[in-house]
């Protein structure tokens, strides 16, 4: 969405997540951004690609840099301190984004909730072990940055379901205690649409409480049999039972953010995959939903 209005966009998965070639339709992603869309690129965040580039960059080691990451050195140094390989990674999207400048935007797809949380506590973590040095330094400009509204905002998805929704205001809770960042939205995603828009049309739908009261106002065709009637029927239900299970939780949701947090409502899409058109339809719902909050 920020890509079709003229923005350079930066989407980043950390290690163990492949899931934006896959979906973008693009081969494996590395270390480097590439554009993959026009205004839209991706990389993928290691610690121990950000560690090389971390040797480049401060201490100029280009030529010592590749064999020390290539080593199983790195591996120890990786976790030698608490939190040092997601500094790393968080650094290396501070720096691309806060210090390069290369991009108007970034987006981290974070691991799950409980590793989100730790990750993005990660330099409070690593200060309060280690107060001084260029690691210690790093650290703390990594966590100004996190801890600046301005620059950054976090994101929840959650689907309209109790256990989702209970590791959702969780998540938030930690965010707030732990982290001492604010959770800015939250994405109720997979959501079964109305099931018709139209007063008249929904009026019509509850008279017919039975499939026999289906099969009369649909005379003239040999399609609707009694099987296909009983199974479109029993369809219909599922559906009405399905949304309003969601529509539930999804209240609850709403009342445990306390109106902390704005709330976007994505579709389910009903479709045999989900690529870029579908992600097309996803940018278009949610901005229609952003130009219309005050």
């Amino acid at each position: 969405m920020a890509a079709r209005h003229g923005l350079r966009v930066l989407v980043a998965e950390v290690e163990g997540k492949n899931a934006i070639s896959h979906l973008l339709g693009v081969p494996p992603l590395t270390s480097e951004p590439r554009e993959v869309r026009p205004g839209l690129w991706a990389m993928h965040v290691s610690p121990e690609e950000a560690l090389r580039e971390y040797f480049e960059v401060q201490f100029h080691a280009k030529r010592v840099a590749r064999p020390l990451v290539a080593s199983q050195l790195v591996y120890f140094v990786t976790h030698a301190a608490p939190g040092l390989r997601d500094i790393l990674m968080l650094g290396k999207i501070w720096y691309q984004v806060a210090r390069k400048g290369e991009f108007d935007m970034a987006l981290l797809d974070t691991p799950a909730a409980g590793h989100a949380v730790s990750m993005l506590r990660s330099p409070e973590g690593f200060l309060e072990a280690v107060q001084v040095g260029t690691l210690a330094n790093q650290a703390k400009r990594v966590s100004d940055w996190l801890h600046d509204p301005e620059q950054v905002a976090i994101h929840l998805v959650s689907l309209a379901e109790e256990t989702p929704v209970k590791e959702t205001l969780e998540t938030a809770r930690l965010m707030e205690e732990r982290v001492h960042m604010h959770v800015d939205c939250v994405h109720v995603n997979m959501l079964y649409p109305p099931f018709a828009e139209d007063p008249a049309l929904n009026a019509a739908l509850d008279r017919m409480k039975t499939p026999r009261g289906l099969r009369p106002r649909a005379k003239g065709t040999e399609v609707l049999s009694d099987d296909r009637a009983q199974a479109l029927f029993a369809c219909g239900e599922f559906y009405r039972d399905r949304r309003a299970m969601q529509q539930e939780h999804r209240g609850r949701l709403v009342e445990g953010l306390g109106g902390s947090a704005s709330v976007v409502d994505l579709p389910f899409l009903f479709g045999d995959g989900f690529a870029g058109k579908e992600l097309d339809l996803l940018a278009d719902v949610i901005e229609e939903q952003a130009s219309a909050t005050p």
